[in-house]
């Protein structure tokens, strides 16, 4: 199946999924963790496949290769417990992973080193006082006389 993400500003963008074991309810943003927030019902033990499209979220080293995503699912008496997961798939374009999950499960959490929209307006503004300081400090530093 095809879960359709709301990125903000960003428009959407589709997660391809399967799952066994229970139902996909939502896909959220949470760009305070740089991850996905996925709710699910689960009335047994299962697993939940995601194709992420690198795109829109990924883990990354600082060299550019692959990091490990950290992986949290909220239990029922509301614990958040990290998990590990497998990756099957790592191209240039997704990274396919597959969750396990119990039952009573509510709650996955995906945190990775980036999601989108990964600037918000007030960053984007500042960014361009910034740029347009620089740029002034700059010209009054180094005049150029035509």
């Amino acid at each position: 199946d095809i879960f359709e993400v709301d990125a903000g500003n960003s428009g959407t963008f589709d997660i391809l999924f399967s799952i066994r074991g229970g139902t996909l309810l939502d896909i959220l943003i949470d760009e305070n963790i740089f991850g996905l927030v996925i709710d699910i019902d689960a009335p047994d033990e299962g697993k939940l496949v995601l194709d992420l499209p690198r795109k829109y979220i990924d883990a990354e080293k600082q060299n550019g290769k692959d990091e490990v995503f950290i992986i949290l699912v909220e239990k029922q008496n509301g614990d958040l417990v990290e998990t590990t997961y497998q990756e099957t798939i790592s191209n240039s374009d997704i990274r396919t992973i597959t969750i396990n999950f119990e039952e009573g499960d509510s709650q996955i959490q995906i945190i990775g080193t980036y999601v989108i929209p990964e600037f918000g307006t007030i960053v984007m503004i500042i960014l361009t006082i910034g740029i347009m300081a620089s740029i002034l400090f700059t010209k009054n530093k180094f005049q150029i006389k035509i």
